[in-house]
């Protein structure tokens, strides 16, 4: 079983275990959109997106890639710790066949509050290193028992 994180093992400067989730394909995007009820042909029908939007393929959307990026810090926390704060700047789009790569990095730790809470910056990049996301986040860590 995973051992829960804890504050005092965590330095500003370390990184989150990174995650790679893909490539991205049409059943992603399809059930994807069922779940939000989201029906714009971007993402999921090639023809249109090539004919309307000048792409060559659909594209996710971005609240898919905002939940592969919770993912992976939920995976990291725990069932205890909690996603407080998170803010996300999209910057380039995921195609069909993309592979999605999350990271983070702590850039503050709390001193000795109750909840413990860190920092991080995130950034999301593609198979081609190119950046697809960029944000930040407050995580409070699990209460230790």
């Amino acid at each position: 079983m995973k051992q829960p994180v804890s504050c005092e093992s965590i330095l500003v400067g370390d990184q989150i275990p990174p995650r790679e989730f893909g490539p991205l394909t049409i059943v992603d995007t399809v059930r994807w959109a069922g779940l939000q009820e989201n029906w714009q042909h971007l993402h999921y029908d090639r023809d249109h997106v090539r004919q309307h939007n000048g792409l060559w393929t659909f594209i996710a959307s971005g609240a898919y890639r905002q939940a592969l990026l919770v993912r992976m810090l939920t995976d990291w926390i725990g069932p205890r710790g909690w996603v407080k704060k998170l803010s996300v700047r999209h910057t380039y789009s995921t195609f069909e066949g993309d592979i999605m790569r999350f990271s983070a990095r702590i850039i503050e730790k709390s001193a000795d509050s109750s909840p413990q809470s860190i920092v991080c910056d995130l950034e999301g990049t593609n198979q081609d290193n190119r950046q697809i996301l960029i944000g930040r986040c407050t995580l409070l860590l699990p209460p230790r028992v």
